[in-house]
């Protein structure tokens, strides 16, 4: 034992010894990374700062960039070392060769601060601290200094005296910040023996093929991005932002500049590895989509495989399929069928509420055959609904099918994990693409625009983005800052909405931000900086091109009527000796024809003759009228109504897109009546007396989901009645929301698994929302600041969209559908009507008519008035936009004559 004791000494001193002879073992230096916290969203890094902030500063794109304010923290930090130095070139000649890191760092709830570390080879840098220590005043006036675990810290104001300045030395690393808690942080990390660094943390972005240069490299955390936009979004980008966490996504950077964008590239990494891609196949350019990728678009993915097996390569490991639903996918004979035909060519857009709990979210596809692969997922659905069509739901818009596929995810059942965010799958077809859609409105917005050319297709400049990007990659990102600035504003924490506002000019001039993802799992990003004025709030100038003269003045209109030739708009007008013109969209008069009455509803299209050529629908007091494009009445037209009432009301329905048609009419009294196309009345409507009273409302039909079709009136009295297609009660006596309503209502589809809710305001400012089960599921009283305030609901052109209207004594309140205010505006007259265009986000314009003095004013989507000189108006208004044109079109009526104004963007 004894001798044992004595080798072991011998061998313990020997070791010691070798370790006091070793040149280097007192010299061992720290590189840098041991102070930087695990927490960073990212660490720049470079070994010539200096070099690398000039070639910055002298870049035509930091005329917009320097007045950015982390970027400005970022400059005064490095003014402050410069001025610690001692200026005159000092601090290029100490921090040239060695290892400088830039790290940004959470540091409270929605704040950020930097930390700037540089590690040196030598101890010549820091002949300054020991001239602080014998002069602490000694060219830093104010300094100050104290301890924090045994490490001295030195503080002192900037020259305005607003922060303070934390600096210190550790080992042969100088830590400095604005904020001191990280400077402490980092002395708490480097001595440390638990504590994981950054490095440490994320061990693959520091490995030997992306070394530290002049050039300067960014290693960039996916986990950290996440929690940086949550943080700025007060987490509403949580769901968005799901993947991009756990995936585990990171990567390296290396920036570089041209005159109006800044490039980064280098390597992606997902969960720790490189995510290369290996298939057969060119890429295809993605051309394809154009057509069908709405102006609406906030963000665009695009999956360009040479075949379907291409995502195979691209697992999302954050979904966890079910395994109910890959059985039924698997057992699908339909479902095999459709994904032989499918192809590797998919594109997913997010529109404008991207940050949304459930943004809307279109799922566009080009197979090989559409309509085949579209009928073999119809059939699928029927599959799920147990081969009972009247339980497949399906809904017909523009005349367009779409059916719901009741299959939780299914697009990620389907494609590797990929496209998550669909509770509900909503199918239909555009052209020869495939749409899958999250929501019936988002399907609807993407039909719409198809048929008005309101996509990247028709706009010059979207397409040649395409054409730009078209680059080899696979995996292609498509950020539009026209679009997703706005949604930055409107969805980003109290406390940095304020400063995304401040900085607007900077922010907007932020063009496209485009990222492509290579096979060999390499990274380019993009961003395109206008260096021009962004022409922030721009007048829009509303000029008169054309007019269309009458001889009486004109009663009624202009409504708009398709043309179903060639696509374009007419206009119907009626005139004082009840005369009714239909005007082409080139101002030319296509009939005149005299009816006894005037016009008192809306006017419907209808496919009398199931042709394919359309007619015209509407009612006046005492009839239900159907001309053809020519002013010729359809057989056995007009339909008299019922001898000693009054019609209020007129709807046209159409169940089934079937062309059979159903007129769904309300009198004055309160009364509803249900006609087919043949003016015969049907069983449960010949009337349907409810006792409720006249409505507030033209009576509606909606179809929900697993509760079949509801016919809807809503009455003055406050009552709502839910009645099925044979006029029964499906609610019991009907739904009490209040005294009295006076206004619309609207329905807000549920993009979860809930039933769609009908939403109105009672005559007290109370808001309700009532769901198809009857149930009463939210109610809000609004601010009532004396008993004659009114309140609206108002909905726009295609009833998709609405907004609450509260006019008080002298003053007029817009509210957004979620209750925030749009603007306010004084109140030029005390009889007032409302008019509300949305043609989506930054698309939208709302008409307040007076018709006292015959004026109307518009307010674009900022609530910002348009027409600086108001528009004379006697009667309504029509608004179009075409995103092809880029321009506003609106007709309206003043006297005895036709006017249509265009308004460009």
């Amino acid at each position: 034992m004894k001798n044992l004791l004595i080798i072991l000494l011998i061998l313990v001193f020997g070791f010691i010894a070798f370790l006091l002879v070793k040149d280097d073992f007192f010299d061992s230096k720290l590189n840098g990374l041991e102070v930087v916290p695990s927490n960073a969203i990212f660490v720049f890094e470079t070994n010539d700062p200096v070099g690398y902030w000039n070639n910055l500063v002298n870049q035509p794109v930091w005329e917009k960039l320097h007045n950015l304010p982390a970027l400005a923290d970022v400059e005064s930090q490095l003014v402050l070392l410069d001025s610690i130095t001692g200026k005159n070139g000092n601090l290029d000649k100490y921090l040239k060769g060695h290892r400088f890191r830039l790290s940004l760092h959470p540091i409270g709830k929605g704040a950020f601060g930097f930390l700037i570390s540089v590690a040196f080879e030598n101890e010549h840098f820091f002949e300054f601290l020991k001239n602080l220590e014998e002069g602490p005043d000694n060219g830093i006036p104010g300094l100050k200094k104290r301890n924090y675990s045994g490490v001295e810290l030195y503080e002192f104001k900037t020259e305005r005296g607003e922060q303070t300045f934390t600096f210190t030395r550790f080992e042969n690393v100088l830590m400095g910040s604005h904020t001191s808690f990280l400077v402490e942080d980092g002395i708490r990390y480097a001595k440390s023996l638990e504590l994981k660094n950054f490095k440490q943390s994320q061990p693959h972005l520091f490995q030997p093929s992306t070394p530290l240069n002049s050039r300067g490299v960014l290693r960039f955390s996916g986990e950290g991005f996440a929690a940086l936009v949550n943080e700025l979004t007060d987490d509403n980008a949580e769901l968005l932002l799901k993947n991009l966490r756990e995936n585990k996504l990171s990567s390296n950077l290396v920036p570089a500049f041209s005159d109006t964008s800044i490039l980064f590239s280098g390597q992606m990494y997902t969960n720790g590895t490189t995510g290369t891609m290996e298939f057969e196949g060119n890429v295809p350019s993605g051309l394809s989509f154009a057509p069908v990728i709405s102006n609406r678009a906030a963000w665009v993915t695009q999956y360009l495989f040479s075949s379907f097996q291409g995502f195979k390569q691209i697992p999302n490991l954050a979904f966890k399929p079910r395994p109910l639903i890959v059985a039924t996918l698997d057992e699908s004979l339909e479902i095999q069928d459709f994904l032989n035909g499918l192809g590797g060519e998919a594109t997913m857009v997010l529109e404008e509420n991207l940050f949304d709990r459930n943004p809307n979210q279109i799922l566009l596809l080009h197979p090989e055959n559409t309509a085949r692969r579209y009928l073999n997922l119809e059939k699928f659905a029927l599959e799920v609904s147990q081969n009972d069509s009247t339980k497949l739901f399906k809904e017909y818009f523009m005349g367009k099918e779409i059916f719901m596929l009741d299959i939780e995810e299914f697009p990620a059942h389907i494609f590797e994990g990929n496209f998550t965010g669909f509770s509900r799958s909503y199918v239909s077809m555009a052209g020869d693409h495939l749409i899958i859609g999250n929501s019936l409105k988002t399907v609807k917005n993407l039909l719409e625009d198809f048929y008005n050319d309101n996509t990247w297709g028709k706009s010059f400049a979207y397409k040649d983005l395409l054409k730009e990007q078209n680059n080899g990659a696979p995996i292609r990102l498509i950020l539009n800052n026209d679009r997703f600035y706005p949604i930055l504003i409107q969805n980003s924490d109290a406390a940095w909405s304020p400063v995304f506002q401040k900085y607007a000019p900077i922010f907007r001039s932020f063009d496209w931000l485009n990222i492509s993802i290579f096979k060999e799992g390499s990274v380019q990003i993009n961003l395109d900086i206008d260096l021009g004025e962004p022409e922030i709030n721009r007048q829009m100038i509303l000029s008169e091109s054309r007019s269309t003269s009458f001889d009486k003045p004109l009663i009624f209109g202009p409504k708009g009527i398709q043309n179903f030739n060639d696509r374009s708009t007419d206009f119907l007008v009626q005139d004082e000796d009840n005369f009714i013109h239909l005007i082409s969209g080139e101002g030319e008069r296509v009939f005149s024809q005299r009816i006894p009455g005037a016009v008192l509803s809306e006017v419907h299209q209808i496919d009398y003759f199931k042709n394919g050529k359309l007619q015209l629908v509407f009612a006046t007091r005492d009839f239900i009228y159907a001309l053809d494009r020519y002013g010729n009445l359809l057989p056995e037209y007009p339909i008299p109504f019922v001898e000693d009432k009054e019609i209020a009301f007129l709807n046209v329905l159409d169940y089934d897109n079937n062309r059979s048609y159903r007129y769904f009419v309300a009198d004055t009294e309160g009364d509803l009546y249900l006609y087919d196309q043949k003016g015969n009345l049907l069983e449960g409507w010949s009337p349907n007396t409810n006792s409720a009273g006249p409505l507030s409302y033209m009576p509606g039909h909606h179809r929900e989901p697993g509760l079949g079709d509801f016919m809807v009136s809503l009455h003055n009295n406050g009552k709502l009645n839910l009645f099925n297609r044979k006029g029964e009660s499906k609610v019991g006596g009907g739904i009490l929301l209040g005294d009295g309503i006076s206004t619309a209502y609207a329905i807000e589809e549920s993009k979860n698994k809930e039933p769609s809710k009908l939403v109105t305001v009672n005559e007290a400012g109370e808001v309700i929302n009532v769901n198809f089960k009857g149930e009463l599921t939210y109610r809000n009283q609004l601010l009532r600041p004396d008993t004659d305030t009114k309140f609206n609901l108002v909905n726009d052109q295609n009833k998709s969209d609405y907004v609450w209207v509260i006019e008080e004594y002298n003053k007029l309140k817009v509210l957004k559908p979620n209750e925030q205010v749009f603007f306010e505006m004084s109140i030029p007259s005390s009889a007032l009507e409302y008019k509300y265009f949305s043609f989506g986000d930054g698309n939208k314009i709302f008409a307040v008519l007076d018709k006292v003095q015959d004026f109307a004013y518009l307010y674009n989507g900022k609530g910002q008035l348009i027409n600086q000189k108001p528009i004379s108006i006697s009667q309504s208004l029509w608004i179009n936009f075409s995103g092809s044109e880029n321009e506003y079109t609106l007709v309206t009526v003043y006297g005895d004559k036709l006017y249509e104004y265009k308004i460009p963007l």
